[in-house]
């Protein structure tokens, strides 16, 4: 298993709010999360760093005492939970940080099982010979005219409104994590970025550079380098994986 990742602040921001990390068990074993806060001039940042920091500190301190699929997914879902209650008593308790959230998006890699969970319009994708797909569901005020066939994709990537999402970690009491799980088989590849990437580059231009006959650092890179010269309008945060 190989696995890298990389955060760019993009050509039209001043700061960077989005936040990853990732740990590499084993060859076999992986956990990656990916974040892109929101609110205030600071509390993105801070509300994203938070969520980093928690999933990093409780998965090297438990992940290895799991001892199946379902173990795993509890104590994710128990992580966001937790970490949910502590940013929305922060943003209740100090006016700088009122309203602040971020989406998130974890993954796990264990025994060629994929463990997906999401909350906002963060995505993770999975490719295998050939077949590119988003295996998340965007949040989003756009999804939701996707979904009812009000837009087409073509017209969702330039709404004015594509911005908005429908969930976040911290925004609301209470928190509702989708997730999925997946068999995976040698040679896939699993890509988790932030919008800031899929608002740039189109699933077909992702697609190809994922699928080039590169070392997956340099395609990172590329995809990030392509995201900036097709207007770089926010953070672009990418981790990819190959199994």
């Amino acid at each position: 298993m190989q696995i890298f990742g990389m955060s760019d602040v993009g050509r039209q921001r001043e700061s960077n709010q989005d936040s990853f990390s990732y740990i590499l068990f084993d060859e076999k074993d992986c956990f990656v999360v990916v974040c892109d806060g929101m609110g205030g001039q600071n509390a993105g940042d801070v509300a994203s760093t938070m969520v980093k920091n928690f999933f990093y500190e409780k998965m090297n301190k438990f992940f290895k005492s799991c001892e199946t699929i379902e173990e795993i997914k509890n104590l994710i879902l128990d992580c966001f939970n937790e970490i949910n209650g502590r940013i929305y008593e922060k943003s209740l308790n100090f006016e700088e940080y009122k309203g602040m959230g971020t989406t998130c998006v974890v993954v796990v890699v264990k025994d060629l099982n994929l463990l997906v969970f999401n909350v906002g319009d963060s995505r993770a994708y999975l490719n295998f010979k050939d077949d590119f797909s988003q295996i998340t569901v965007d949040h989003s005020y756009v999804q939701i005219l996707l979904d009812f066939g009000k837009i087409s994709k073509k017209e969702a990537k330039i709404h004015p409104r594509r911005n908005e999402i429908t969930k976040a970690v911290g925004i609301f009491e209470k928190i509702n994590v989708d997730y999925k799980i997946f068999n995976l088989y040698k040679n896939s590849e699993i890509l988790v970025c932030t919008d800031g990437l899929t608002n740039s580059c189109s699933d077909e231009e992702i697609k190809k550079i994922v699928n080039e006959e590169a070392a997956i650092k340099n395609k990172v890179k590329k995809l990030v380098d392509v995201a900036n010269n097709n207007g770089g309008q926010d953070n672009i945060t990418i981790v990819l994986i190959k199994i």
